[in-house]
C-alpha cells in the first residue's frame, strides 16, 4: 500500500475526531453562563437639588434565577452633553448601591456602570415616562365617628406610624357649626388594648388659640383604633373615633422639624428587626435630592441603630424616607415610614413652605410658633417619587450572549460543512474500485452521521 494511501485512511479516521473537537469549542463559545449586570433605576431630582440620586442594583442571575451581589465595587461614569461625572460605591447585602451623580439633568444621560474591568451596564439611561396626574392627598386621618358640638380633625406626623414607636398627633377642635378654631377645649386620648401611652408623652392636653393640641400614643400590634374625646368649659364636648395607618417592620426615624439652609440634616434611625442596613433617602414633592444605606450597629440595647448626617439642602419642605428594603420606599408600603421636614432660616419662613393654606399661617401668640411649625408638617401629605429602570445591564449582557452564540454555531456548522466534503472526498477515494451501491451508501451513513450532529448543534 503506498504512503498517500495509508494517508488518506488516517484522515478519514482522524476527520471526525477534528470535527468534533471543533465543533465543542464552537459550542464552548456560545455557551450559555451565568450573568452579572447592573440595573439602574431612575428617579426624577429635587426641584433645587443639583445632583441625581440614583439608585444601582447588580444581580448575579443562572439559569433565569437572580441573586444579589453583595459587597461588590462599583463604579460609573456618567456624561450628559460635556458635562461629565465619576461615582464609586459598593453593594450592600442586598445588592444595592445609592449613586449620587452631581449632572445638571435626568435627561440624555450616558452611564457605564463597572466592577473592576466587568462592564455591568453601558448605553443611553431612558429618560422619564409621562407622569401620571397626582391625586389630591390630605394630611388627615380618616374616622369611623366623629359627633359633638365640638368637631375634631386628626393628623398624623408622616401619616403612618409603626407599630411600638410614639405616634405624634395633632389634633383640631373647631365649632361644628361655625368651623371657628376653639381655644382652651380639653382633648384626652380614651385608653385601649392597642395603644400605650408613656409617662413623659402627653395623651392629654389643652388647645391653643388656633385650636391644635398634641398628643402621643404608641400602637401596639397592626389593628389600632384611636379615641379622642373634647370638652369645653361651657359643656360642649366631641367625640372622634379613627384608625391609623400601620406600617409593619418599619424603621423609626427622627427628624428637626426645621433646619437651617446648607447645614447638615441630622438623622436618628432605629430599626426594630435584625437588619444590617436601611434605605434612607430626602425627597420633595419633584424628587429625590439625596439616598444612602448606612449600616446599623445594635446598641447597649440590642436595637440595631445608626445616626446620619445628610448635606445641606436649599429651601423647601422635604420629607426623610426609611425603609427596611429598596422597593417600600418607592410606594410608601409597608416597612416604610417617611417625616416630614422644613429648610428654612425662621419658623416664619417655614411657615410659608407649607401646603396647608389654613394650618401654615403664623399664628398671633409668637409662643405657639413652633407647635404650628410642627402641625403645618403633620398636614403635610407626601406622594412618592416615581422610579423607572433607566439602565438594564441585562440587555446588553444577553445581546452579548447571543452574539456569542451565533459565532460558536458559524464555528460548529462551519467545521461540520468542511467535515462532510472532506470526509465525502475521503470516502469516494477509499471506495474506487468498489461497487457504486456501497460508495453511495457508505457515503450517506456518513452524510447522515454529520446531519444529525448539525441538528442537534442548531437545536442546542
Amino acid at each position: 500500500m503506498s504512503s498517500p494511501a495509508r494517508g488518506e485512511r488516517l484522515l478519514l479516521v482522524l476527520t471526525p475526531a477534528i470535527a468534533m473537537t471543533a465543533v465543542a469549542v464552537g459550542l464552548r463559545l456560545g455557551a450559555r453562563g451565568g450573568l452579572r449586570a447592573a440595573v439602574v433605576y431612575g428617579a426624577p431630582a429635587a426641584r433645587q437639588a443639583r445632583q441625581l440620586a440614583w439608585q444601582v442594583v447588580v444581580f448575579d442571575e443562572d439559569q433565569g434565577a437572580r441573586e444579589p451581589a453583595s459587597g461588590l465595587p462599583v463604579s460609573a461614569d456618567a456624561r450628559v452633553g460635556d458635562a461629565a461625572f465619576e461615582w464609586q460605591g459598593m453593594t450592600n447585602a442586598d445588592g444595592v448601591a445609592e449613586m449620587l451623580l452631581a449632572l445638571p439633568a435626568a435627561d440624555g444621560v450616558h452611564l457605564e456602570v463597572r466592577s473592576g474591568a466587568l462592564v455591568l451596564a453601558r448605553g443611553d439611561a431612558r429618560p422619564r415616562p409621562a407622569p401620571a396626574p397626582a391625586a389630591a392627598q390630605s394630611g388627615w386621618l380618616r374616622f369611623a365617628r366623629r359627633d359633638g358640638a365640638i368637631a375634631l380633625d386628626v393628623a398624623a406626623l408622616g401619616q403612618r406610624v409603626a407599630p411600638g414607636y410614639p405616634a405624634e398627633l395633632w389634633v383640631r377642635a373647631t365649632d361644628a357649626s361655625t368651623h371657628a378654631p376653639l381655644r382652651d377645649v380639653a382633648v384626652a386620648l380614651d385608653s385601649d388594648t392597642s395603644v400605650t401611652t408613656a409617662p413623659n408623652a402627653p395623651a392629654t392636653g389643652r388647645t391653643d388659640s388656633r385650636g391644635w393640641v398634641r398628643i402621643v400614643a404608641t400602637p401596639v400590634g397592626l389593628a389600632v383604633t384611636v379615641t379622642l374625646r373634647a370638652k369645653s368649659s361651657d359643656g360642649r364636648s366631641g367625640e372622634w373615633i379613627g384608625g391609623l395607618f400601620m406600617s409593619p417592620g418599619a424603621p423609626r426615624v427622627d427628624v428637626a422639624s426645621r433646619t437651617a439652609p446648607g447645614a447638615p440634616v441630622a438623622l436618628d434611625v432605629t430599626m426594630p428587626t435584625a437588619r444590617s442596613t436601611v434605605y434612607l433617602e430626602i425627597d420633595d414633592a419633584m424628587g429625590r435630592a439625596w439616598a444612602a444605606t448606612p449600616a446599623l450597629t445594635a446598641g447597649p440595647d440590642g436595637v440595631p441603630s445608626s445616626q446620619v448626617q445628610a448635606p445641606g439642602l436649599a429651601p423647601g419642605l422635604y420629607w426623610v424616607v426609611a425603609a427596611a428594603d429598596p422597593a417600600s420606599a418607592a410606594r410608601l408600603g409597608a416597612g416604610t415610614l417617611a417625616r416630614p421636614f422644613f429648610v428654612a432660616s425662621n419658623d416664619d419662613a417655614a411657615l410659608a413652605l407649607g401646603t396647608d393654606a389654613e394650618a401654615c399661617v403664623p399664628p398671633r401668640d409668637p409662643r405657639e410658633t413652633a407647635s404650628a411649625v410642627s402641625s403645618c408638617l403633620a398636614l403635610s401629605a407626601m406622594v412618592p417619587v416615581p422610579r423607572w429602570v433607566a439602565l438594564d445591564g441585562f440587555v446588553m449582557q444577553r445581546a452579548r450572549g447571543r452574539e456569542a452564540r451565533e459565532r460558536g454555531l458559524v464555528v460548529a456548522l462551519g467545521a461540520l460543512a468542511i467535515a462532510v466534503v472532506l470526509e465525502a472526498t475521503l470516502l469516494l477515494r477509499a471506495a474506487a474500485g468498489s461497487r457504486t451501491r456501497t460508495v453511495a451508501i457508505a457515503v450517506l451513513v456518513g452524510l447522515l452521521g454529520f446531519a444529525l450532529l448539525a441538528a442537534f448543534i442548531v437545536r442546542v
